[in-house]
């Protein structure tokens, strides 16, 4: 991993944790397909301090 996305995933995940209180959003709900980019959304949002649930949509 890239010192770039190492030092962008904290950035991230406090957008997130803003966005989400700003919205007054108390869960995140996340549907898993499977793929690289639901994957990474996952775990960024798992790495919130926001409940987060995780569904596999095949």
């Amino acid at each position: 991993m890239t010192n770039l996305i190492k030092d962008l995933i904290p950035n991230i995940i406090n957008w997130i944790e803003d966005y989400a209180k700003t919205h007054k959003f108390s869960t995140l709900v996340i549907g898993i397909s499977g793929g690289v980019d639901s994957s990474v959304v996952s775990t960024l949002c798992a790495k919130t301090n926001i409940n987060t649930i995780v569904y596999l949509c095949l």
